[in-house]
């Protein structure tokens, strides 16, 4: 394989995102296995098995698509490789760090991070423009613990070690050091101000997901004297919005809605006796004016948080919580009366085990899954009409939604075989994928929007009206289509199903127009700028 080694041999003029005006509106998907890539085209409209899309040999360290899904990067030996292309996929650049291990690519695609802790007396840490392939920055080794603030060894870094503002213009990104934060704008490369975020033992930090604003957390000190807290900073002007300060608390953990209108705060803190220890929450009103901080309490505050979890785009919010052998799942709504939060719960659920929640990048919809080794039952529940829509028994290493949030992939990883399940979001078991020496599944992710809400109740209503519909289909192996690199078997869809597909393509098509909106508008701005 041939694969540019400077910015002089590699072009970028083709058209890198003209998969999202795909005709059937399908996502794509990426496998990985020992020494082979492939990516499908997903079940769409008219097309009940997946399609390959494209297949290459070849022995990559690591393999991951960019935020938006316009290049697929791997990383080798040598250095790392993005790749792109309209009908299949060509080497675009190539940049150069040896012995590369991690990789990470900002929000906005304009760059990447690699590290390698093996290049001697050399740039452990890099960031390339990743049109141009130019190194914007650098750190060596002699420098690279003060990076990371000595809190992290070399062989074990916390990654990503740069953390990039929520927002796609990553025009900012920071670390972490010791007693600072250091946060960079990219007009220049350097530091804000010239000098970091003073933060006496500061311990963690995160972005909002959609504005400037950095949170961070500074625990107690060991005599408990000065209380930890949470700190809302504003960036580029570092000025502090809104602070929160926690009675004896040495850690905690960070939940960013992900519109950024709420941020929730869990910890655990010790009762009036000092006794035992519970978990509780603080959750902050981002958008609303003053930033109003509400406690958030389980009824039985002996209970043990097992996962938490906020519905994308929307005001509910998901717990998974134990107490010995009882699990639950509790779903809550955020309402908001006289600039205060109020917490309403919706309902509990009795589960045998559950241990991960998995949101619809919609929201509304959820599966609620107990993994590999925890039982392992996926459970397809509607958080607006608060019923099961299906439950499953599959034990999965890993769970990912598509990003139009249509459907649900069901990861193993067998030592001989790995499988990957195929699900629509309402539970309905479509494809079944077994492959040797599975290393990695992972979806292709969209710039544009997925369906909404009242698209998806569309779809749920039309699966339910059909007749001897799809609520009677068995979801075993033998009724799903087995999509093998060797025999492609024959797939006969179930009664009804074409009804059910015509209403997924009315939405799907929705979505296809406006990315082929969004792709002519890029075009006419790039022609007014050439001219």
């Amino acid at each position: 394989m041939e694969v540019p080694t400077d910015s002089s041999s590699s072009s970028f003029g083709v058209h890198l995102q003209n998969w999202l005006t795909d005709k059937r509106v399908r996502d794509q998907f990426l496998i990985h296995r020992f020494g082979e890539l492939e990516v499908y085209w997903n079940i769409g409209t008219g097309q009940l098995k997946p399609e390959l899309f494209d297949y290459r040999m070849v022995y990559p360290e690591s393999v991951m698509w960019s935020p938006s899904g316009t290049y697929l990067a791997t990383t080798f030996k040598k250095g790392s490789i993005i790749w792109g292309g309209t009908t299949f996929f060509s080497p675009l650049m190539f940049y150069d760090h040896k012995m590369v291990k991690l990789i990470d690519i900002s929000p906005g695609e304009k760059y990447l991070v690699s590290y390698s802790k093996y290049e001697i007396n050399g740039a452990v840490l890099k960031i390339f423009d990743i049109e141009t392939g130019e190194v914007k920055m650098v750190i060596d080794r002699s420098n690279f613990e003060h990076a990371i603030g000595g809190i992290e060894a070399i062989s074990q870094v916390s990654w990503p070690v740069f953390r990039w503002s929520g927002r796609n213009d990553d025009r900012y990104f920071a670390r972490i050091g010791k007693n600072a934060i250091y946060i960079y704008e990219t007009k220049t490369f350097g530091l804000i101000d010239n000098e970091p975020l003073k933060a006496e033992n500061v311990m963690d930090f995160c972005w909002s997901p959609t504005d400037p604003i950095i949170t961070l957390f500074v625990p107690t000190d060991d005599d408990e004297v000065q209380p930890a807290m949470v700190s809302l900073i504003q960036v580029p002007s570092k000025e502090e919005l809104r602070r929160k300060n926690l009675d004896g608390v040495r850690d905690c953990k960070m939940f960013w809605q992900s519109n950024g209108e709420y941020l929730a705060v869990m910890f655990n803190q010790f009762n009036e006796t000092r006794s035992t220890t519970y978990q509780r929450f603080v959750i902050f009103g981002i958008k609303d004016p003053g930033i109003p901080i509400e406690d958030f309490e389980l009824e039985n505050n002996n209970d043990m948080i097992i996962a938490f979890a906020w519905e994308p785009k929307g005001q509910r919010f998901a717990v998974i919580h134990a107490l010995g052998e009882r699990r639950n799942v509790s779903f809550y709504s955020v309402l908001k009366a006289h600039n205060r939060l109020q917490f309403s719960k919706l309902v509990t659920l009795e589960v045998e085990q559950a241990g991960s929640l998995h949101w619809s990048p919609v929201g509304r919809f959820i599966v609620v899954a107990a993994m590999k080794g925890c039982g392992g039952n996926l459970i397809f529940y509607d958080a607006a009409a608060l019923g099961t829509l299906a439950t499953e028994h599959f034990a999965a290493a890993n769970i990912e939604w598509s990003p139009t949030g249509g459907y649900v992939a069901a990861i193993s990883d067998e030592m001989d075989v790995g499988r990957v399940m195929i699900w629509s979001f309402f539970g309905v078991l479509l494809c079944q994928i077994p492959r040797r020496k599975l290393k990695q599944f992972c979806w292709r992710p969209r710039s544009s929007s997925s369906f909404s809400m009242d698209e998806m109740q569309d779809v749920l209503e039309a699966v339910n009206n059909l007749v001897g519909g799809l609520a009677n289909l068995n979801n075993e192996d033998e009724d799903v289509f087995t999509l093998s690199m060797e025999q492609c078997q024959t797939w006969e869809a179930p009664e009804g199903w074409d009804r059910c597909w015509t209403e997924i393509s009315r939405m799907m098509n929705k979505n296809r127009n406006a990315a082929v909106g969004e792709l002519e508008t890029k075009e006419v701005s790039q022609v007014t700028l050439d001219g």
